[in-house]
């Protein structure tokens, strides 16, 4: 009878795309930082507290607990969309060697001794296991704190994965790894808590194990009978949830593509065989996987046995209980199966007080099977990678890509998925990767681009390839039965083309033929995000391995991750192991093994030679080159400490160079990498150490993945992409034909940096110089953004950069002219312009010193510093030396300056240092334009030109044009010994207010016209306080009222109360002449008034012309006034402190 534990969850599944590099995509980290910064909120749903299921149950009078048969339990978990409940339940009903996991524990036959020692593993499952079970020796722990009853299926799939094998027979798959362990109540937001995140979560579970699922469809409570756990309300004979892409599905897949490298594994369950009473179809066989395994971006695992060793697709043979596929859109699940039948694993006795072992089936037991597999797998990885750990896609790619056939007919199909889980051969992949017949690769696809790899087959071995890659998230179809809408979001193509033209499709199966389904490879996968390749019998020729992509890219952009075995020529036709010992020659035949520590090969490497160092030894490994040298790949594993000693010689390499043990030295000499495939070579220089060392690119295209310090670098004829964000080396050097590309962002060198011309670097490189001299001399096309000297003395002898940055170090033109947007100067930063050079900065200045460390500016005849923007600058402590400065800007050198021989610069508190600058508001025609100033400094007078339209002579004018246009506005700030004039371009547009007018009754004055807001003027002044539409007149004058919106104002013609009196001006001393007039009007005051004097010009619309001020300093006053062109009468204004008088005047 099958044992099932199976808790079936409603989660959103989202679409991620994982990824596991040295550096991330910009692009995608934006998407997974939206998705990951609503996700908790996004799925409340499924991750309510036991309290708000519990007062919800009861609302609904529904039980929160229901009994099953043999003594199990379901749980209500969470309601969906519609409100209906969803109850969890376990998935009950020697596996290490059937799926080849005892070859990488120790004594296995791949020799690496891997049990999951330091690594963490997620165990989400029923209420908790017991802790202290005597096979787990204080390496599990309940995360959540979870008190409840122990449970007996949480304990078995702990043991699976992680059993210590105190009793050999129930050893786990990582039996010395950390268990993590949690219950299943709000999964997705305790998996997106604690899931492995480089930088927020770098101890987190890279693997967690889930075996449990909704309840569905038919099922048997605790007295055996049958029951239905259907919605009704949907449909009355069938679950729509089986195939279902529920909120549940989005959910896992959104926290996959949020944590790149955090792989989910999911029993598939049990629900195959469920029969029923016979009043509703039996559930199955097709169609009966739940929301969970239907996720595109987890494993989904179905449960075989293995009577007898493997020994062909026969030997597997399908349990009676396992859920199959395909999915409600017809993608491919389960998406492998492991040993579910039979399983002995530790068991708990006693309610829970005492440790036993015991067997059970289901899916539950097959699924840790994988999860801990996955987890050596990754573990395995890291050690051969300097740490990193495979994207989840990779992970998915590689076990799929090195399944044992299982069922009927060659390729995947809906009841086994792509086959039995191979450890043992996903373990070679990953040891033997030489980039040509084993290739691991993480890459990344752009909107439009195809990614390609050649290899050359051996016309004998299978060809196998798999691209898989963690697709954003699904949108769930409404809820009904088997909805056929695709999941699928960015559709990646997986093509392989031979030579003589031949295409070969991937695998993919028609799911209206349900599991009976046989897989074909003549047309296009539209559904999974796997696709595989399979090439049996191959033909001793090139082929092309394409992808590309159809539509646009969600994102912009996707990662992917590609897996191939295959045989071939033009990769390495031989392995050579080192076995030398502690000190020896690379030269010498008798330190060369074509196997880990055996006997001597009595050969040494050459170009066609894969060459590995795997010592676990504590002493430092000593390799001497007396000769040049040669190797198709070098690779160096284990523990030991290796160093090389070229000794002036030079090694060439035509694959790639992996360094992943602890630290290796290479040393005087130089090290050549050289190939003619269209691949791209994978370099991984780890921790490595170099010294009087030169890494020559000399052809080929080549990535480096993992760098530290790298010495000399130099590209001649090759292309070097780069995966990380910063590159420390001693110099660079890039000859015409080379490229540097990747997601390079900045450099720190300590000597020179040379890019010959027709040479390329990325787009937005930052330089950093930290050594004691060096040259900068960039004559490619693409400029540097940023350089930042931070000690010694750098020479510019070439090449244009946006910001240059200086910090106690000394930056010399070698140039005649260059230019830089930014200039920063630090403390004890020296500017050196060379005899006669010329920097020219566009936007700003800044300086950060102090009076111990001034900044210094020199030259050592007659430099210029050239700053055209109208900008103030007041800096402190900067020396300037033989330096000009010219253009706009307006630039004070206050205290600690000392400026010699050098002109253009100011010397003053930087409060009196003079600075012209103002601010319109409302440019529109007809408006009264508010001009508001906005300069600095001890100014004495202002002088206003309006584009030629009118003057003033005020600090904050106003002027009305007549007509939209462009107008020059100037303003001229003086004092006694500073004169600084400033032109400002404005617009002035249309105006949408009417004019408005003056309605009088009485001595109350109403605007006609409505508006926002409201301002009345006499005389041209504005009336403090009157910003209502009425005004009550209090006096004789010349009224205007404006009226506002919100960008402009429109101001009415002059109403007059009472007309202005003429009085006889000579009286007061005044002379206004001739009337009527030209071009030009004379005012003659002569009288015992000193003081200012304030004249307007306006015409009887109220616009005004002229509007000055002026010192009558004696007796007589001077003052001639150009009138506008306007022919028509004018009233000239004059007052003074005590006086206002008007005059009349007639221009002709």
């Amino acid at each position: 009878m099958k044992s099932v534990l199976f808790v079936l969850f409603l989660f959103l599944a989202v679409a991620t795309k994982a990824q596991n590099t040295a550096i991330e995509v910009p692009e995608l980290n934006s998407v997974r930082n939206s998705i990951s910064d609503s996700f908790i909120t996004k799925y409340h749903l499924l991750n309510q507290t036991k309290s708000e299921i519990l007062l919800r149950a009861n609302q609904r009078k529904i039980p929160v607990f229901i009994p099953l048969e043999n003594g199990l339990i379901a749980e209500l978990r969470y309601f969906d969309e519609l409100g209906f409940p969803h109850y969890l339940k376990t998935l009950n009903t020697g596996a290490a060697a059937a799926v080849g996991t005892i070859s990488l524990q120790p004594g296995g036959s791949l020799g690496q001794n891997l049990t999951g020692k330091g690594f963490v593993v997620g165990i989400y499952d029923q209420t908790r296991p017991k802790p202290d079970h005597v096979e787990f020796t204080g390496r599990l722990t309940q995360i959540d704190g979870s008190t409840e009853t122990i449970s007996n299926h949480a304990t078995h799939v702990s043991g699976t994965v992680l059993a210590a094998g105190i009793n050999p027979s129930v050893r786990g798959m990582a039996y010395e790894a950390t268990g993590w362990s949690f219950n299943w109540d709000s999964d997705l937001s305790k998996m997106f808590a604690n899931a492995y995140e480089p930088a927020i979560k770098p101890n987190g579970h890279l693997v967690s194990n889930h075996s449990y699922g909704v309840v569905l469809g038919w099922f048997r409570n605790s007295t055996g009978a049958w029951a239905w756990a259907g919605n009704n309300s949907v449909d009355p004979n069938e679950d729509y949830r089986f195939g279902y892409y529920s909120s549940k599905s989005k959910g896992l897949d959104d926290l996959i593509y949020i944590r790149p490298q955090y792989t989910v594994v999911w029993a598939a369950g049990n629900d195959r065989t469920d029969v029923g009473n016979g009043t509703k179809p039996s559930d199955g066989p097709d169609d009966t996987l739940g929301p969970e395994g239907v996720a595109k971006n987890i494993i989904t695992v179905g449960a075989v046995s293995l009577p007898a060793p493997y020994s062909g697709p026969n030997s597997v043979a399908m349990s009676s209980f396992s859920s199959w596929g395909p999915t409600d859109d017809g993608r491919i699940k389960p998406d492998l199966v492991a040993i579910g039948v039979g399983v002995f694993s530790t068991t708990v006795g006693n309610g829970g007080t005492t440790d036993s072992y015991g067997g059970l089936s289901g899916t539950s037991m097959a699924a840790p099977n994988v999860t801990g597999s996955l987890l050596l797998l990754q573990q395995l990885y890291s050690q051969r990678n300097n740490g990193r750990f495979m994207w989840a896609s990779t992970v998915k790619g590689l076990v799929l890509n090195t399944t044992k056939e299982a069922g009927l007919n060659l390729g995947p199909d809906y009841v086994y998925g792509w086959g039995l889980l191979d450890v043992e051969a996903a373990g070679k992949i990953i040891l033997n990767e030489n980039g040509t017949s084993d290739v691991i690769r993480e890459e990344t696809l752009a909107n439009g681009e195809n990614f390609d790899f050649d290899f050359i087959s051996d016309g004998v071995s299978p060809i196998r390839v798999t691209i898989a890659w963690t697709d954003p998230s699904g949108n769930p179809a409404p809820i009904s039965v088997d909805p056929q809408n695709l999941m699928l979001i960015n559709d990646l193509g997986l093509r392989i083309v031979d030579e003589e033209g031949n295409t070969y499709f991937p695998w993919s199966l028609n799911p209206a033929a349900g599991s009976s389904a046989q897989a074909v490879r003549d047309k296009d996968n539209f559904r999974d995000n796997v696709e595989q390749i399979l090439i049996e019998s191959p033909k001793p020729q090139k082929y092309k391995v394409r992808i590309s992509h159809k539509g646009s890219l969600v994102g912009g952009k996707q990662e992917f991750s590609l897996v191939l075995k295959a045989g071939t020529t033009d990769g390495a036709e031989e392995t050579l192991y080192w076995v030398g010992g502690n000190t020896g020659d690379w030269s010498n035949p008798a330190n060369w093994s074509a196997t880990p520590n055996g006997s001597s090969a009595n050969k040494i490497p050459n170009s066609v030679t894969r060459v590995v160092f795997e010592g676990s030894g504590s002493d430092n490994q000593i390799i001497g080159f007396p000769n040049d040298a040669q190797a198709f790949s070098v690779n160096l594993f284990g523990s030991q400490l290796v160093k090389f000693d070229l000794k002036g010689n030079q090694i060439s390499v035509t694959n790639g160079f992996r360094v992943s043990n602890q630290i290796t030295e290479i040393e005087n000499g130089t090290i050549v990498f050289e190939s003619s495939s269209p691949n791209e070579n994978l370099v991984e220089f780890g921790q490595a150490i170099f010294s009087k060392t030169t890494l020559n690119f000399k052809s080929g295209k080549w990535k480096i993945l993992t760098a530290e310090i790298l010495d000399k670098l130099t590209i001649e004829a090759a292309e070097v992409s780069v995966n990380l964000e910063s590159l420390l080396l001693s110099s660079l050097r890039i000859n015409a034909t080379g490229i540097l590309s990747g997601v390079l962002q900045s450099i720190n060198f300590k000597g020179d940096f040379s890019i010959a011309h027709g040479g390329k670097i990325p787009a937005g490189l930052s330089l950093v110089f930290s050594g004691a001299i060096g040259e900068l001399n960039n004559l490619a096309e693409i400029p540097v953004d940023n350089l930042s000297i931070q000690s010694g003395s750098l020479t510019h002898r070439a090449g244009a950069f946006s910001k240059l940055s200086i910090t106690g170090a000394e930056y010399v033109l070698g140039q005649a002219s260059s230019q830089v947007d930014s200039l920063d100067l630090g403390i004890a930063s020296i500017l050196n312009l060379g005899a006669s050079g010329q920097l020219i900065i566009f936007d700003k200045i800044e300086v950060n010193a102090s009076s111990s460390s001034p900044a210094v500016i020199k030259s050592s005849t007659s430099g210029k510093i050239v700053h055209d923007l109208y900008v103030k600058y007041c800096l402190e402590h900067v020396t300037v030396t033989n330096v000009n400065r010219e253009g706009k800007a307006i630039i004070n050198l206050g205290e600690g300056a000392v400026i010699t021989n050098s002109t253009g610069w100011l010397s003053k508190k930087c409060e009196d240092v003079l600075f012209a600058n103002f601010n319109t508001l409302f440019n529109c025609v007809g408006s009264r334009i508010s001009f508001q100033n906005l300069s600095e400094g001890a100014i004495k007078a202002f002088k206003w030109n309006f584009g030629g339209q009118g003057s003033s002579t005020l600090s904050n004018p106003s002027f009305i044009f007549n007509a939209p246009g462009s107008y020059t506005i100037n303003l001229e700030i003086s004092n006694d010994d500073q004169t600084i004039s400033f032109d400002k371009e404005i617009l002035i547009g249309e105006n949408d207010l009417p004019k408005p007018i003056i309605v009088v009754n009485g001595n109350v004055l109403t605007s006609q016209q409505p508006g926002d807001k409201y301002q009345w003027f006499i005389n041209g002044q504005p009336i403090q306080g009157a910003t209502a539409r009425s005004l009550e007149a209090g006096g004789d004058g010349s009224y205007q009222v404006a009226i506002f919106n919100e960008s402009c104002n429109r101001i009415s013609d002059v109403t007059v109360i009472s007309s202005i009196p003429e009085p006889d001006l000579s009286r007061f001393g005044v002379f206004v002449g001739p009337v009527p007039s030209g071009d030009k009007l004379d005012v003659t005051i002569t009288n015992d008034f000193v003081g200012q004097v304030y004249f307007t010009l306006t015409d009887m619309s109220g616009i005004q012309y002229i509007e000055e001020e002026v010192t009558k300093s004696d007796d007589k006053l001077l003052k001639s006034f150009s009138l506008p062109s306007p022919r028509g009468l004018y009233i000239l204004k004059i007052q003074t402190n005590n006086l206002i008088l008007h005059k009349k005047v007639i221009k002709y």
